[in-house]
């Protein structure tokens, strides 16, 4: 039993770190089965939160569905908290109603505790009580409650029936232990408890419960995860409820973490505050600084295509931050525009497609650079101001004469005379303003912005030049669009001017500015380029004058920031702002694709001593840099070994997996420019968790991680076919292939379609290397085993290479695209080299053989390339079983060929073309008839497979039954039939069915079996186990011995066709049986007529007609013998006659005939027989019937088998 995806659980050290009141309410959850307390201010989650979803969870396997449903949020919660638990259906056990009822108590402090859970009656044993932690938070959270806020919801009390428990004096003061250390006092082992919720909820609000607020919070997180929003991208149009969240599924998870503005934690830097400004403390304001830079996480993944377990470790520290796309809706109508991916992969065999494959939307993900401020959310609290203040929908829609005039207030205000800390309040007006999208374009494009810019430059004051840099990458950050004048404003030296600037805090708002700035200019190449028709770079000045152009200096500054032993802050900053401008393509990545920034880059990402969401930008940075510049791959490689990188695919948490599988995929597809990547292959053959954690990752990871994983492996053999074996001989990556191969859609539709291409691909080259290495061995060039195909340092030989091709062609995921025209062509010639021997041949055979009967599973394999298996693979097989000493190999050269044949000759459109009947009628006659003795001689079960073959043969006419007329393998045909019957098969019968029917066969050669008897006990067998598709042609292969005992297969014919014959005088003296032409021992049927009889009553018309020839042709063949079984068997006579009064006449005649005879052969030899009286009337009665019959014949019979009856002695 694996136990996984822990994604949503709390440890209780985690829950126990907040202060009793503040206990954090669930941030994550499945609402179906969420506790009615964890939807309340202050729930808290604890083992009754984990019983309550226990109760869920059988109730749904009992029902098919949780107990509490609803196709809106709100009215699953109310449902949650208000509705009584639904009653089980049908009629449930006591014991299990009692459990549930107990368990889905609306009050946490009435629900079933864990002693009383281990001893319940529902269980047939007694679990073993392992004492649970204490758990504070859970009975702070009680105790809170002055009143248990959802007593009313669980109506009547439960009564435990005979050990009722001591009554709660104080409900909110739980005994503490109660679900922890101490055993229950009151075990409820065999004893029905009373706990149900009340039929009749009260109409009662629930107390501390919004679920309005819930399901807003719960709705803006949903909607940013499925728009797979990004930072600067129009959000998704939707006209459904704001506040209402559609239930999908009972599996929906929804994410109740409130932070609006889905950044980090705020910094409190000082320009927040006016008053602030004169009394600025740089340690507290530096602890603040860290503490945001702690929180800061970079957003790598998509949560609209990711899901949320994605990173198990880092989930709720990420939480908040995962928000910061939609921390900006105004400019996220600035559309980013993606790159388009300029594919590099290398010359090979692998698909074109590859280096797009493994590129999820999240590896691009980008965020702003500009962190949340708390004068974000201070909207409504307006400083003090020169000028009357408006809104910031009231600014926007001012006529342009009252906007410049209110513009002009504003730059009064901010260029007068005024107090800095006037200046502040206006600073921070306008940082309102910014909230909203239109006035922040109108601001940044106007002459405010300007006057900032100079401000920003010419001030002195450091806390009001701090403030402007804030302002200014607010109103960068939330505007939409820029105006291309503001390129020569000189806002690019003043930011860099700031960037060099002593003062922590400026330099970090600055930064933080030009990121915001450059990362808009970086979203607009693209669109200038297709507008102008040109592939110049927007970067180097060759521009018209119009546009934006970023001087090389300020690409020199951000890079240098991320050098060693600068501010943390800075370099947080310079990392989104590449990070971001990296996601735009090849012409913007050069510019940081250089030595000294990826080494820098590279330094921060293995920094121990930075925080966790720094490193992860880094390393975000260098996967952009390796997808949009390979060459700079092999700097990388330099800096942070393969080896390394690898290694976190088994220890990293799940960003850090993302990020280091796009690396390690870069420079695999890219291996052509990297001149030592053999080596750094080499280097991972030591790392002996590399295997089993990547399936592992397969297995159990996110799609995402999946899909990369899926194609670090491909490309990993691709690279280097010594790990082949390694990867595809474990059972696990196959089946997690075969599995994941069914998905129709998605990013893990994508890389395992990509993943089998690519492996599928390497197959030609893998039989290639092979071929030429044997070739080289017989002609002496290389001596010993089959030297290694996967480098200098492997000692495997290629022959391990083959189990591979053997696992892939078990899958049926790769079946259909391994075995081609071309991989046949490359196997016809391996088996065509394995007819002369070789050093180590006996072990490649064996493998060779079952790939190609692998191969063969697939029936359009074979008709789609049935020329090259008819003309050179089955001459190959036939050469091959001769003479060779391993009866394994033996039997799947001739399994092989069988499969191949059955195959062609159930396609009638190939029995039908002139050379195919050429090449079956040589395989027939050449290859397998010489072979048949020694088929028919060799080991189980290789003689059932060749008489199988050798009947579809004959029925075929490609072999006559006088190819095979030697007395020996004539014995041979019949042997089975003196073993365990059981053992028989269709094809035992049918091929001596043949041999008897053949005019050229020797009546005396079968005669000499003296098989008639076991013959006999055969259509018993077969007739008293109902084995339908034995009872046809057995019964033919009575018919066609029978027939032989008459000595005339001319005879035989006639009596079958008028049976009226038989009491012919003339008739019977032409054809006397000749006991030197016939089988002599034929008489033993006699003692099977009753089986006989009782099969003419067959409902099968064929099986019936069969059975009465046999009857009438016995009669003739064997005349005593016959006769006895006829006339002591007349209960079954009748019976079979009277089936048959309505059906077809000639059966009928057949018996009536059959039975006149034999009266006459009693009276005739002086026969002493015992015949009951009872079933001979019973068939007088019949024939008396069909003596009125309107059929001439029938009546004939009747009348002539009347006459005879009549002749009869009574007894009793």
């Amino acid at each position: 039993m694996k136990l996984c995806d822990f994604g949503l659980a709390r440890r209780l050290k985690d829950i126990e770190k907040t202060n009793p009141g503040d206990v954090p309410q669930p941030m994550r959850g499945t609402p179906c089965y969420m506790a009615p307390e964890l939807f309340r201010d202050g729930g808290v989650h604890s083992y009754a939160s984990d019983f309550w979803a226990l109760g869920c969870v059988l109730y749904e396997c009992y029902t098919g569905r949780p107990p509490f449903v609803g196709r809106e949020f709100t009215q699953l919660v109310k449902s949650v908290i208000s509705d009584p638990t639904p009653p089980l259906p049908d009629n449930p056990s006591r014991s299990l109603q009692n459990l549930i009822d107990c368990l889905l108590m609306k009050d946490p402090a009435e629900r079933l505790q864990w002693s009383e859970l281990c001893e319940h009656n529902f269980w047939r044993t007694s679990i073993l009580m392992i004492p649970l932690p204490p758990q504070p938070a859970f009975d702070n959270m009680i105790e809170l409650s002055a009143t248990p806020y959802l007593a009313e919801r669980n109506g009547d009390k439960p009564s435990r029936q005979l050990t009722p428990p001591k009554h709660r004096e104080n409900i909110g003061l739980r005994k503490k232990d109660e679900n922890s250390t101490k055993p229950s006092m009151t075990p409820v082992k065999n004893v029905q408890s009373g706990k149900k919720n009340s039929a009749k909820p009260k109409a009662v609000g629930f107390k501390g419960v919004n679920i309005l607020r819930m399901s807003r919070i719960a709705k803006l997180n949903l909607q940013r995860e499925r728009d797979k929003e990004n930072y600067r991208r129009p959000p998704t149009e939707t006209t459904e409820n704001e506040t209402e969240v559609n239930i999908e599924n009972n599996d929906m998870e929804l994410d109740f973490g409130e932070n609006p503005e889905g950044d980090a934690p705020d910094d409190t830097d000082g320009s927040d505050n006016p008053g602030s400004a004169g009394n600025e403390n740089p340690q507290s304001t530096d602890a603040n600084e860290e503490n945001y830079m702690e929180n800061q996480v970079d957003m790598l993944t998509d949560e609209g295509s990711v899901k949320p377990d994605i990173m198990v470790e880092t989930e709720q520290n990420s939480c908040s931050d995962n928000l910061d796309v939609a921390a900006s809706p105004p400019s996220s109508m600035r559309k980013a525009h993606r790159a388009k991916v300029t594919p590099c992969p290398a010359t090979g065999s692998e698909p074109s497609n590859i280096f797009e494959a493994f590129w999820h939307p999240t590896d691009l993900a980008v965020k702003p650079v500009m962190p949340i401020r708390k004068a974000d959310k201070a909207v409504d609290m307006i400083p003090t101001l020169p000028f009357e203040a408006l809104t910031a929908g009231d600014y926007t829609k001012l006529p342009k004469e009252q906007m410049n005039a209110f513009n002009s207030q504003i730059l009064q205000s901010l260029s007068g005379t005024y107090q800095v800390s006037q200046k502040q309040n206006t600073i921070r007006y306008l940082e309102m303003l910014s909230m909203n999208s239109d006035a922040a374009n109108k601001i940044t494009n106007g002459p405010i912005m300007l006057l900032l810019i100079k401000m920003l430059r010419l001030s002195k004051t450091s806390v009001l030049r701090v403030q402007i840099a804030s302002l200014m990458g607010l109103l960068i950050r939330y505007s939409t669009a820029l105006d291309v004048e503001l390129a020569s404003s000189g806002i690019f030296n003043a930011l860099s001017d700031g960037l060099r600037d002593k003062h922590d805090k400026l330099r970090r708002f600055c930064m933080a500015t030009l990121g915001e700035l450059l990362f808009y200019i970086s979203t607009q190449s693209d669109q200038d380029n297709k507008e102008i028709n040109t592939q110049e770079s927007p970067l180097k000045g060759n521009r018209p004058a119009t546009s934006w152009q970023v001087p090389s200096a300020v690409i020199a500054l951000v890079s240098s920031i991320l050098r060693k032993g600068e501010d943390d802050l800075d370099q947080l900053y310079a990392l989104r702002t590449i990070d971001n401008i990296c996601s735009q393509g090849t012409e913007w990545t050069s510019r940081f694709a250089s030595q000294d920034v990826i080494g820098h880059l590279c330094y921060i990402y293995k920094a121990t001593g930075k925080q966790e969401s720094t490193r992860l930008i880094a390393g975000s940075c260098l996967a952009r840099l390796s997808r949009f510049s390979p060459s700079c791959i092999h700097l990388i490689l330099e800096k942070i070994s393969f080896r390394d990188i690898a290694s976190t695919l088994i220890k990293g948490n799940g960003r850090e997996q993302q990020i280091n599988l796009n690396i390690l995929n870069s420079a695999l597809v890219n291996s052509h420019t990297v001149t030592s990547m053999n080596r750094y292959i080499l280097s991972l053959s030591d790392d002996k968790q590399l295997v089993p954690g990547l399936i592992s990752l397969i297995e159990q990871g996110t799609d995402v991680l999946r899909g990369k994983a899926f194609l670090f492996v491909a490309l990993l053999c691709k690279n280097s076919r010594r790990w082949l074996p390694h990867f595809f001989c474990n059972a696990k990556l196959i089946s997690a292939v075969d599995r994941f191969g069914k998905e129709k859609e998605g990013f893990i539709h994508q890389c395992t379609e990509a993943f089998v291409q690519l492996v599928a691909s390497l197959v030609p080259g893998i039989l290639e290397t092979v071929s030429s290495d044997i070739q080289q061995i017989m002609c002496g060039k290389r001596h010993g085993p089959v030297t290694a195909l996967a480098g200098r340092a492997h000692p495997k030989s290629t022959i391990h290479l083959f189990p591979v091709i053997l696992r892939l062609l078990g899958s049926a995921s790769f079946k259909h695209r391994v075995v081609t025209g071309h991989v046949l062509l490359q196997l016809a010639n391996l088996i065509k080299i394995l007819e002369a021997p070789f050093q180590a041949r006996d072990d490649f055979q064996m493998t060779l053989l079952r790939v190609l009967e692998a191969a063969t599973e697939e029936p359009s394999v074979i008709l789609d390339e049935h020329t090259i298996f008819t003309s050179r693979i089955i001459p190959s097989l036939s050469v091959l079983y001769n003479g060779n000493k391993d009866g394994d190999a033996r039997f799947l050269c001739l399994k092989i060929l069988s499969d191949v044949m059955i195959v062609i000759f159930s396609d009638s459109s190939l029995t039908s073309d002139e050379q195919i009947l050429t090449d079956l009628k040589s395989i027939s006659q050449r290859h397998f008839l010489p072979l048949y003795p020694s088929f028919a001689e060799d080991e189980d079960p290789i003689p059932i497979f060749a008489q199988k073959l050798l009947v579809m043969l004959m029925e075929h006419g490609y072999i006559k039954v006088s190819d095979i007329l030697h007395k020996a393998t004539v014995s041979q045909c019949f042997d089975f039939l003196l073993g365990d019957l059981s053992n028989a098969n269709v094809s035992n019968v049918k091929l001596c069915f043949a041999l008897a029917s053949a005019p050229e066969m020797n009546t005396h050669i079968l005669s000499q079996l003296q098989v008639v008897r076991r013959i006999g006990n055969l259509l018993e067998f077969v007739a008293a186990k109902d084995m339908d598709d034995f009872l046809e042609p057995t019964l033919e292969f009575c018919r066609a011995f029978i027939i032989r005992g008459t000595g005339s297969n001319r005879s035989g014919v006639a009596l079958s066709e008028n049976p009226a014959l038989l009491v012919d005088s003339a008739f019977s003296m032409s054809i006397a049986v000749d006991q030197q032409t016939c089988v002599t021992d034929i008489c033993d049927f006699g003692g099977n007529m009753g089986t006989f009889l009782e099969l003419v009553g067959n409902s099968d018309p064929q099986i019936s007609n069969l059975a009465s020839d046999c009857v009438v042709l016995l009669s003739k063949a064997a005349p005593r013998e016959a006769t006895v079984g006829l006339l002591t068997n007349l209960p079954k006579l009748s019976t079979a006659m009277d089936l048959l009064k309505h059906e077809s006449s000639l059966r009928l005649i057949r018996l009536l005939y059959g039975l006149a005879f034999s009266c006459r052969q009693y009276l005739a030899q002086g026969m002493i027989l015992s015949i009951s009286v009872s079933a001979l009337m019973r068939v007088e009665a019949l024939v008396s019937v069909f003596k009125g019959s309107n059929d001439s014949l029938l009546a004939d019979a009747a009348s002539y088998l009347s006459a005879e009856l009549q002749r009869l002695p009574r007894c009793g």
